[in-house]
């Protein structure tokens, strides 16, 4: 089954374009035929790999199809202030109908720094949404002490999302010498990420071994976001391994 990852929030700083451009990496890494596609115009520089979709112009559902047929994940990363506009699409097209016709799902991703506004922002998507889709929650770091389970533990956004059966995970910590590193370039994960080849070799390296993490999480969330054999490519996977025993 093919894959839509759209990640969204409308709450900026909040670790999308972080999440998404990590999962491009995992992506490109594992050999997976996939589209990243921006709705930002500010990311479309030459160190940029991929689509860009002006969420202004009128969308095209099948625009969309195209790209679930001609790969097997396409990830949207849904700029700030625009996940409302594809929450309309998504329902004037009927998109999660559409996608089970042509054996694909969805999966919304929905980065958190669990603070209470953020919290607020995940509870309205949530509730838009409702049971028309996966949910994977990326949570990011506080910037204090403060253990991020402390604050998402009996929180209301925690009940509505565990109700909807979202799936959770923490995103690595910064290290020092990263954040440091960042910081003296002027630069954030995010652009940093892009970048990775014209970065000093100590940021690259950094950044690389952040990578590793956040690939080893990401690969837990299996199902969620990553393409799963279809019901005809597991039957005829069995018949060849069938094969192949008679033979020998």
């Amino acid at each position: 089954m093919k894959k839509l990852i759209v990640v969204a929030n409308d709450l900026e700083g909040s670790g999308k374009s972080t999440f998404a451009r990590s999962f491009q990496h995992l992506l490109t890494n594992q050999n997976v035929n996939h589209m990243f596609i921006t709705t930002d115009e500010q990311d479309m520089d030459e160190s940029f790999d991929g689509d860009y979709w002006d969420f202004d112009e009128q969308l095209n559902i099948s625009q969309l199809i195209r790209a679930i047929d001609r790969n097997d994940v396409v990830l949207l990363d849904v700029r700030s202030g625009y996940a409302r506009t594809w929450h309309e699409f998504f329902t004037q097209n009927e998109v999660d109908t559409v996608l089970a016709e042509i054996d694909a799902s969805m999966t919304l991703v929905i980065p958190c720094h669990d603070s209470e506004p953020c919290h607020d922002e995940l509870i309205e998507l949530a509730e838009l949404f409702s049971d028309s889709t996966d949910y994977v929650i990326p949570h990011f770091p506080l910037p204090t002490d403060r253990s991020s389970k402390q604050v998402w533990n009996g929180s209301y956004a925690a009940k509505v999302t565990d109700y909807l059966g979202a799936l959770h995970f923490e995103m690595p910590k910064l290290g020092k010498e990263l954040a440091v590193a960042l910081e003296s370039h002027d630069l954030s994960l995010s652009q940093a990420l892009t970048q990775l080849d014209e970065l000093p070799r100590f940021v690259e390296v950094a950044a690389m071994q952040w990578l590793e993490q956040i690939s080893k999480a990401i690969n837990g969330t299996g199902e969620y976001v990553l393409p799963q054999p279809t019901k005809l490519k597991s039957f005829l996977k069995k018949i060849k391994s069938s094969e192949k025993t008679v033979t020998a």
